[in-house]
């Protein structure tokens, strides 16, 4: 009898998957693995065959217990882009920061120290997506721009400083797109260089990523890697 019980038991745990401390277990241990993670799940998201893992009710009870996510992703707020499920990830495995035109303000750079220190996290990936609003109407007119409410203009000041250097073209279309990369990329640079200036111990192996979430295929499309510069103490 009791050998039936177990042998009940084993089937039902491996037939709900593996739990939050299993898990911890295989967390990748670098950026590098971690960002072949974000790669792999992408790609069943954009093939449509979707794991749907860490979303049972038992595993977001064994979550109660704290959180082991092994990527920190600062993303756009728009609804066309779901962060955990364009990865194809489940509660516990990101940690997320969301704002309009994915923009870097103090908040940010705090969370992702938090992250860092606290959590461990080592893979920062910086996300935009095609035809974004606020990168859209930080290319508009100043009289388009003048409706706005102060707190969005804020945001499109912040965009405006990551499009200063940047050579877009005269296409609207085309000039949207390329606007949208270059503050990805300007933002992954403010995050770098504001870790470097706080010097935090021991982050020398932290990486930052920018991507751009295609939303026609569901692709992401990840730009070169980069680091944080090692500081000298």
């Amino acid at each position: 009898m009791r050998l039936a019980f177990t042998i009940l038991l084993v089937c039902f745990v491996l037939a709900s998957g593996s739990s939050p401390r299993a898990d911890t277990a295989s967390r990748p241990s670098t950026a590098e693995q971690a960002l072949i993670l974000l790669k792999e799940g992408n790609e069943r998201f954009v093939e449509g065959r979707p794991t749907n893992n860490h979303t049972s009710k038992d595993w977001r009870t064994g979550l109660t217990a704290g959180q082991n996510p092994f990527a920190t992703i600062l993303s756009c707020s728009d609804s066309r882009v779901p962060t955990e499920l364009v990865f194809d990830r489940g509660f516990g495995d990101l940690f997320v920061i969301r704002n309009a035109g994915n923009v870097a303000g103090k908040d940010v750079l705090a969370s992702i120290e938090y992250a860092g220190k606290h959590l461990g996290v080592r893979l920062n990936v910086v996300m935009g997506h095609e035809q974004c609003g606020a990168v859209t109407a930080a290319l508009g007119s100043a009289e388009e721009r003048s409706q706005e409410p102060p707190e969005v203009r804020n945001i499109l000041q912040q965009i405006d400083q990551s499009l200063s250097s940047a050579e877009l073209p005269e296409d609207p279309a085309l000039r949207v797109s390329a606007g949208v990369e270059a503050n990805v990329r300007s933002v992954v640079e403010l995050l770098q260089e504001g870790l470097a200036n706080r010097k935090p111990d021991g982050w020398e192996d932290i990486r930052f990523v920018g991507a751009v979430y295609e939303l026609s295929t569901g692709r992401i499309r990840f730009l070169e890697e980069s680091s944080v510069p090692k500081t000298e103490k």
